[in-house]
């Protein structure tokens, strides 16, 4: 008779003891990997550039991609470096002929293995070129996270600056709201014509709407900067950070030096690389490969047994390789003018980036030396003497417009010299460490 045994749900200690297997068997690092797919909740938490940076850099799906193409790549290195299989026949002569051949009984069975060698390191020439792609997909990755630092950190910029347009809004919104009251009083002792309050509502009406326009653009820039470490909402509080700051100018000469150290310049060299490791093994792919077979040989009428061996090579009569050969040649050619080319570009772009930061931090130093301090005191003055009725609205409108496009135009260069320092370290594969530096100095 059988028996069955009866499961029991544990109970006690039975149940802690399977709790705490459960528990010791997901490692550290598997539960630290499963809570890190996620981004934090930022609920109004003050935001730093470096914190941004790191958020993107770990949540990103841009560079999730690349680990997987590196062990990709690795995997296939370690496919061209195996050897070829051995190959197992089975030969049968001298049957179904004329004669005493007519049937099987003088049959000849020849069973046998052979072995291809591939001379001249083929298989470690093959791994070394296959390699390669690895090493070019670790700094494209490296490249792909300087890109994504310059775009987080001209997103921060840009929340910077939309920071300063509101505040420059909200402060003309409250002039022209002070304004409106005036007028009404004057209005109502008599002192002034009804169509001046119709202007000071025209007035307030285009400040609101700018100050409108300036918040809608914060709120799509703290969107976009969410966006970079791939949540929806951006559910963080205030960005910490200042465009006042800037930093001594960097000379030509120098950046144009640190060029030649730039890691997109590096992926040429990697690139040159992988060509001369795929030049050598076309040049080993010519040489001749060895086949060696050995077996047993059975004769059927006689029941005797024998052994048989072979060795066999290609004749390189039609094909060897050296078109391949060729074409290596042509392929590295073809890296070093690229890198020239990029060189070129990259240079070009440095040029540029380089004018941009002279002309910005010229323009900014000079508003806010020269400039700013007298526009401060005629709208200062415009004020009060509007309120003593020593100027009209359309005066002092005239003199807040110009202070508000003054103050516009100092940040806009702040904004464009600070985009220039992130371009030219992008350039330079730099890590935006002047940047960080700079913004987040307050």
């Amino acid at each position: 008779m059988k028996k069955y045994w009866k499961s029991q749900v544990p109970t006690g200690w039975g149940r802690f003891m399977i709790l705490l297997v459960i528990i010791l068997a997901v490692s550290p690092e598997t539960a630290l990997a499963q809570v890190s797919q996620t981004p934090p909740d930022l609920d109004g938490i003050q935001l730093t550039l470096q914190k941004a940076l790191d958020l993107a850099l770990e949540f990103n799906p841009s560079l999730k991609g690349y680990t997987a193409a590196e062990n990709e790549a690795l995997a296939w290195a370690d496919q061209a470096g195996r050897g070829l299989n051995p190959e197992l026949g089975l030969e049968v002569e001298d049957f179904l002929g004329s004669g005493p051949y007519n049937g099987f009984s003088s049959a000849q069975y020849t069973l046998f293995l052979a072995q291809t060698f591939q001379l001249g390191g083929k298989s470690a020439k093959k791994r070394e070129a296959a390699s390669w792609n690895a090493e070019i997909i670790r700094l494209e990755a490296r490249l792909r996270a300087i890109d994504l630092r310059a775009a987080v950190t001209q997103v921060f910029i840009e929340i910077l600056a939309a920071r300063q347009e509101i505040a420059l809004t909200e402060e003309l919104v409250g002039l022209a709201e002070q304004d409106l009251e005036y007028i009404r009083r004057r209005v109502a002792n008599g002192s002034l014509s009804p169509v001046e309050v119709n202007r000071a509502e025209v007035s307030l009406f285009s400040a609101t709407m700018a100050l409108d326009s300036a918040q809608q653009t914060l709120g799509t820039k703290r969107i976009q900067l969410a966006t970079m470490w791939n949540t929806t909402e951006p559910t963080f509080g205030e960005i910490s950070g200042s465009l006042d700051l800037v930093a001594p100018l960097r000379n030509w000469e120098d950046l144009a030096v640190q060029l030649d150290q730039s890691p997109r310049l590096d992926l040429f060299a990697l690139e040159a690389e992988k060509r001369q490791a795929e030049l050598a093994l076309a040049r080993v792919q010519g040489k001749i490969d060895l086949t060696a077979s050995a077996g047993i040989r059975h004769f059927l009428d006689s029941g005797d047994n024998a052994a048989v061996a072979s060795i066999s090579i290609p004749l390189p009569v039609r094909n060897r390789n050296k078109d391949a050969i060729r074409a290596g040649q042509f392929g590295l050619e073809q890296v070093g003018a690229l890198r020239q080319a990029q060189v070129v570009t990259l240079r070009a772009d440095l040029a540029s980036q380089h004018e941009q930061l002279s002309r910005t931090f010229l323009q900014a130093t000079s508003i806010r030396q020269e400039i700013l301090p007298a526009s401060e005191k005629a709208l200062t003055s415009a004020n009060e003497a509007y309120r003593k009725g020593l100027f009209t609205q359309t005066d002092v409108i005239s003199v807040r417009r110009a202070w508000f496009e003054l103050n516009s135009r100092y940040y806009q260069a702040l904004a464009g010299y600070q985009s220039a320092v992130v371009e030219i370290d992008r350039i330079l594969g730099t890590h935006l460490s002047l940047s960080i530096t700079t913004l987040e100095n307050e």
